[in-house]
């Protein structure tokens, strides 16, 4: 089985402005998560690091909230990393992978955005992440795919051999189970990334999806009243982000 690592070392070096792209369409729900979780705590960080931050589309659009005063962008792809260093500007980059190495200094924040979900062992990093950085909060997102509608589809295929790479699955519960063995949950937001056109669109179309196939993969694309998200996302596709810190 290819890692998710494999996955994302192939999509950077083929298709790296395309993902650039794609991520840019998912950076604004994912910094209002860091914003919504965050803020009443901590009105203005002095210093955030984002681990895995890919292309730096959330970096960059804290950066044009004016969200904190220094960034830091990590990644363990040089694709990603060269793509970060000609693209955003007053940001450290840096290429590392944080379960071998420290990343030095203290942190008002970590950002961990869909990471764990391509990892063979999200509890090695979540130890490493404690281990090896100083910091006060942690914000951590994942997609939730382990739902009715996505377990129902998964009689029909293998979830393996899915295009983003995923070999990781959660639910809000096996989600919180795997962050509160290294970190206290002290705040959470559910939400869904489905809830305009514009994302399901790009991957049905970066995908070559023909037109029934995009109603069978994804029956929201931004058109099911907005009032009936809480349902859809609870049983097809959503994400969760949670707030955490330093257990003791």
């Amino acid at each position: 089985m290819r890692t998710g690592r494999d996955q994302y070392s192939a999509i950077y070096s083929a298709q790296l402005e395309a993902e650039a792209k794609w991520l840019a369409i998912g950076a604004v729900e994912k910094a209002n998560s860091i914003e919504r979780l965050v803020s009443p705590w901590l009105s203005h960080p002095k210093r955030i690091v984002e681990l895995g931050a890919g292309t730096g589309a959330i970096i960059a659009e804290l950066q044009r909230r004016n969200f904190a005063d220094a960034y830091v962008a990590v990644d363990y792809s040089s694709d990603a990393t060269e793509y970060m260093k000609r693209n955003l500007m007053n940001v450290e980059v840096l290429r590392a992978d944080i379960v071998e190495e420290p990343v030095y200094g203290a942190f008002d924040v970590v950002v961990v955005s869909h990471v764990l979900e391509h990892l063979e062992s999200p509890d090695n990093f979540l130890a490493a992440l404690v281990r090896n950085l100083d910091f006060r909060f942690a914000v951590i997102e994942c997609p939730l795919e382990d739902l009715a509608a996505s377990r129902l589809k998964n009689r029909f295929r293998n979830r393996y051999q899915n295009l983003a790479g995923h070999v990781q699955f959660f639910n809000r519960r096996s989600l919180s189970a795997v962050l509160r063995r290294q970190l206290k949950i002290v705040d959470s937001r559910h939400y869904s990334s489905w809830a305009s056109p514009e994302p399901a669109r790009f991957l049905a179309d970066r995908a070559a999806l023909p037109r029934p196939k995009r109603w069978i993969n994804h029956p929201p694309l931004g058109f099911l009243p907005p009032g009936t998200a809480p349902l859809w996302n609870g049983a097809w596709a959503g994400d969760a982000a949670c707030r955490g810190s330093e257990i003791g």
